[in-house]
């Protein structure tokens, strides 16, 4: 499977933390903004197509909202936002960036997603845990990695199973940048570690009958796209620099950058070409 560029939005000075598709829009959150930047899919990706712009507010937070990554949840009709600054997890109303509900996680907690039941995974660094909430903040589970897996950064649920991304955030340089797929007890079942560098962020992908993960393997400016059952390479995105959250959705795979572009990629099977840019 490859990716061909369809549309580019560029840079901006601030890093993309989060990006994600709801209802025929993609929210964009980027480094130390409250603001998202809200897009209209049925135009071209450029900075003109910015309809909108949500702020996430909430009078008693003791400091403004600063995402590290964001999810959204077509059942709830909600986005949730991992806030860095105030050590919480909120559940935002698209429409007008009110905060629903909102709960406090682990202070290092890092990235999020919804799973198809409709609950909230987060990944908590350090502690080597995965922690899954209900739409209203009600902890269901912990899910302890092995003593090896303390760094988790990203976590996706895919056919009742864990794909996790590993890596130490405050050293990059360190060895041990790993994609794991886990059971509910924590248990590696797989292990994909072959020249990965900064696997910061992952997104479920469908081609056909396979179940596919896309990983953001920014030291290398690639995406890496691994088959679920195996963990084995079956393509390889790239034309990106240095990719730092990913979203997948109906066929496309939006990736947000380091350096603040988006870029929007069409997933095709064929297995010749590299992507072209438009």
């Amino acid at each position: 499977m490859i990716g061909q560029l369809l549309d580019k939005l560029h840079s901006y000075s601030a890093s993309v933390y989060g990006i994600t598709v709801l209802e025929g829009e993609l929210y964009v959150a980027r480094d130390r903004s409250h603001v998202i930047e809200v897009f209209d899919l049925s135009n071209q990706l450029t900075s003109s197509s910015c309809h909108r712009r949500l702020a996430v507010t909430m009078t008693s937070l003791s400091q403004l909202v600063r995402p590290l990554d964001i999810a959204s949840c077509v059942d709830t009709r909600s986005l949730y936002v991992s806030d860095a600054a105030n050590g919480r997890l909120h559940r935002v109303d698209p429409t007008s960036g009110r905060v629903v509900d909102s709960w406090r996680v682990d202070g290092r907690a890092w990235g999020l997603s919804v799973t198809d039941s409709g609950t909230v995974l987060v990944c908590c660094r350090g502690a080597g845990l995965l922690c899954e909430y209900t739409s209203s903040g009600q902890l269901v589970r912990r899910v302890l990695l092995a003593d090896d897996v303390a760094q988790p950064v990203h976590a996706i649920e895919i056919r009742s199973q864990f794909v996790v991304s590993h890596y130490d955030v405050d050293d990059a340089n360190s060895a041990g940048a790993r994609v794991l797929v886990v059971d509910e007890a924590g248990t590696v079942q797989r292990d994909h570690s072959d020249q990965l560098s900064q696997p910061h962020h992952l997104a479920a992908v469908t081609d056909g009958d396979r179940s596919l993960v896309a990983v953001a393997d920014c030291g290398n400016d690639r995406v890496k796209l691994l088959d679920t059952a195996t963990l084995n390479v079956v393509g390889v995105v790239k034309q990106a620099r240095h990719p730092h959250r990913l979203c997948a959705h109906q066929g496309r795979l939006y990736v947000g950058q380091w350096d603040g572009c988006v870029l929007a990629y069409q997933l095709s099977s064929a297995s010749t070409a590299p992507p072209s840019a438009v």
